[in-house]
């Protein structure tokens, strides 16, 4: 336990991705439970905590994450109770922010000096999530308000759920593409075109990054 606790300590950026990775493989897991919603919304807290935390540990501004997260944090708590989706929305809003600025966080913590550490690899894998649950934030606050914006091959006029958002994201951010959810509004495939170049941006920033370090230590 004592080891576990340190390496956590030493690698919030694991625990960040360790985090994201769960909510996606419990969250089909929950369809037929009662509250799942509820339940889902509290991973989403904790996600978001360990995005502050990171963002702390990062050369980031503190009092910014502290700002975008507090608020989206007592609105998911007021959805909870409530069940007002007002609320929810709004709360998505902010987290997609957090989001964001975790993932400038931590760029910026990788591109921070010229050392490669376990730490900034798990930071590499999680800045990924962190675009994906951004985007995917927007894509379900842009269906909120734009009904029939995002569609499917199943069942086409209904909304989409959160795996298929957050799987639509990691398509596009990834330029896989699969097209069995699609966006059909100009407003959302705005969105989606940031994301592209976003995503393309990452990879080659990151990559070469990567590249760089890696080649530099083999000379020393």
């Amino acid at each position: 336990m004592k080891n576990l606790l340190h390496f956590v300590k030493n690698h919030p950026s694991a625990l960040l991705l360790l985090v994201q990775l769960a909510s996606i493989i419990i969250h089909p897991i929950l369809d037929d439970v009662k509250f799942n919603q509820a339940i889902f919304s509290c991973f989403n807290v904790a996600a978001l905590s360990l995005a502050v935390w990171v963002v702390n540990r990062s050369p980031a501004i503190n009092w910014v994450a502290w700002v975008l997260a507090v608020p989206a944090i007592l609105l998911t708590l007021l959805f909870v109770t409530t069940a007002n989706e007002h609320y929810y929305i709004w709360a998505q809003l902010l987290e997609s922010a957090m989001y964001f600025y975790t993932a400038a966080g931590l760029i910026l913590y990788m591109f921070n000096d010229d050392i490669i550490t376990l730490d900034e690899l798990f930071a590499a894998a999680a800045t990924f999530t962190v675009l994906a649950w951004g985007f995917a934030l927007l894509y379900s606050v842009c269906q909120y308000f734009i009904p029939g914006s995002i569609t499917g091959s199943i069942s086409p006029d209904a909304p989409r759920t959160w795996l298929e958002l957050i799987y639509l994201s990691f398509s596009i951010l990834s330029s896989t593409g699969y097209g069995d959810v699609m966006i059909a509004h100009p407003v959302t495939r705005i969105v989606g075109i940031f994301q592209m170049f976003v995503g393309l941006m990452y990879m080659a920033l990151i990559v070469s990054r990567l590249v760089s370090l890696t080649t530099t230590m083999k000379k020393h």
